[in-house]
């Protein structure tokens, strides 16, 4: 039986956000939004360093969701937007969970496969050796860096490190739908890089299972068990929408349109596997990405 226990979560109005805060009133728990950007009850803003620590007080979990969108291009001003919600952000919480009378049992902490790097010619796991040559990777681990206030007054903190999420309502797959509805979708700088990806339901219970289980700590790879390479990708979701999907785009277009962020994350090459989870016995609903694409498409 689920105890019902207040949880406080950050980017709550974002894809992941509102699909977790369901599922998790669905247990039965209270979920408080904390809101980014706000100078006032129930808010943090890392720009001016006040939170609401009142807030915060005998929780029984924090999630840290919220950061800048990374589906942007990079400039310097935007860069240092990505760097710095994600890393003051962070740190402003994690400094103030870290001085509660009654801290959080557990912290939860968005990051991403990118701690791993950009290229890697192994499959990765969370023994895996990580980097931070690189925008993203650096970012990753800053945000990483800045939960251990937390971690070292001994509350439990996990690193979310995922990728791709597949869902129609948001993020990447959304963007992609229209052109391979229309036969115009295909491999992306030559098909050969590795692409993990995790379908939304799936993340979502991940992260109530990381919630729940007390031994877990550190980096979670919050991914599916079989990550495929961009050509499979793109053959895979034409053929779930019935429709031909060989056009492809070379790596120099895509750089022309999207720049260093185009690089680093539709022409990274990492290959993730969650074998902390498997090991733990978490169960993927759709461990295999035709069944994944045709739930987040079909809903």
């Amino acid at each position: 039986m689920t105890v019902s226990r207040r949880i406080i979560l950050t980017g709550a109005s974002g894809l992941i956000g509102k699909a977790l805060a369901q599922r998790l009133r669905s247990l039965g728990h209270e979920v408080v939004a904390l809101r980014s950007r706000h100078d006032g009850p129930g808010g943090f803003n890392a720009l001016t360093g006040y939170i609401d620590r009142a807030a915060l007080e005998g929780a029984f979990a924090v999630i840290h969701l919220a950061g800048e969108t990374i589906a942007q291009r990079w400039t310097e001003a935007a860069k240092e937007r990505i760097l710095s919600s994600r890393r003051d952000g962070t740190r402003l919480l994690s400094e103030a969970l870290a001085g509660l009378k009654q801290p959080p049992t557990v912290f939860l902490a968005m990051s991403g496969i990118n701690r791993y790097g950009l290229q890697r010619a192994e499959t990765l796991d969370e023994t895996s050796a990580v980097s931070d040559d690189g925008f993203l990777p650096a970012v990753t681990a800053a945000w990483e860096n800045a939960t251990l206030p937390a971690s070292a007054s001994g509350i439990r903190t996990v690193w979310l490190r995922t990728s791709l999420v597949l869902s129609s309502a948001g993020g990447g797959l959304q963007k992609m739908l229209p052109a391979f509805r229309l036969g115009l979708g295909g491999p992306i700088g030559g098909g050969r890089q590795h692409l993990s990806w995790i379908g939304l339901p799936d993340l979502i219970e991940l992260i109530v299972w990381a919630l729940e289980n007390p031994s877990l700590r550190g980096p979670l790879n919050a991914v599916a068990p079989q990550p495929v390479s961009q050509a499979e990708f793109a053959h895979t979701l034409g053929a779930v929408l019935g429709r031909p999907s060989w056009l492809p785009m070379p790596a120099w277009a895509l750089s022309l349109l999207f720049g260093q962020m185009g690089r680093e994350t539709i022409l990274s090459d990492l290959a993730a596997r969650p074998a902390v989870a498997v090991a733990g016995g978490f169960r993927f609903g759709t461990p295999d990405l035709a069944s994944a694409l045709r739930q987040a498409i079909q809903g």
